[in-house]
């Protein structure tokens, strides 16, 4: 919390910012596939699916009036997870290469879609907004990236707690059996599927979260933030 009294430059700040949201989504891809086994190489798009769904928020300016900045990446997370419990309720019948050449191929359509798609997706130029239109708080309208920052670092503490005691419940738990022997799994009485599918949408939740933190930060989205050249770049 020492780093922006170092580094107070508005561009460090963001680069920090970016880090935290880095170390958010990493987290999230760690539900699928250091707990669950499942390699996804599309992920991106639920953290961009999160992002675009808060920067139109941001441009619905009665609505975005009505509730503090901070609440905004609820907002992406619900739209993370509720894309995640349309793609998981196809792909997490089986994990392994099936899944993980089912989340390439659904990664890349939904990324080539944004060209086409250009309501929600603002085509090749993206879609910008500005976050001070939310309702200040407690006098706050995050007219700086310090705010940004320090908002960021909430966010992250926040998650990362709530991953964690993810991991503590029964599902969290019979992810990681899921992952090491799926059919004695199946024999203890418990669906694979249903324990993937579970990890599969509170993974999209959170990734939207990253994605809503990133038009926070940035205040602008394009397609290059649903793709996969995306994911490897900037999120890892």
């Amino acid at each position: 919390m020492i780093m922006p009294y170092i580094f107070t430059s508005n561009s460090a700040l963001t680069i920090m910012n970016q880090m935290w949201i880095t170390v958010i989504f990493a987290l999230a891809y760690n539900m699928l596939l250091g707990q669950g086994g499942m390699l996804s190489f599309g992920h991106a798009v639920y953290a961009g699916v999160g992002g675009f769904a808060c920067m139109h928020i941001m441009n619905a300016t009665d609505f975005f009036a009505s509730f503090p900045l901070p609440v905004l990446p609820v907002f992406g997370g619900l739209f993370g997870a509720g894309l995640a419990m349309i793609v998981g309720s196809f792909s997490t019948r089986s994990a392994g290469t099936v899944f993980a050449m089912i989340s390439l191929g659904v990664g890349e359509l939904i990324a080539a879609s944004s060209v086409i798609i250009v309501a929600f997706y603002g085509g090749e130029e993206g879609i910008s907004g500005d976050r001070t239109y939310a309702m200040p708080l407690f006098g706050n309208e995050f007219l700086q990236q310090i705010n940004v920052y320090y908002l960021t670092s909430f966010w992250v503490l926040l998650s990362a707690a709530l991953m964690y005691l993810w991991s503590r419940t029964p599902v969290g738990r019979m992810a990681n059996a899921v992952r090491d022997n799926p059919e004695r799994a199946e024999f203890l009485g418990y669906s694979a599927r249903w324990v993937r599918f579970y990890s599969f949408v509170a993974s999209g939740f959170f990734a939207g979260i990253a994605g809503g933190l990133f038009a926070i930060n940035y205040e602008i989205l394009t397609e290059e933030n649903l793709n996969t050249t995306r994911q490897v770049s900037s999120f890892w």
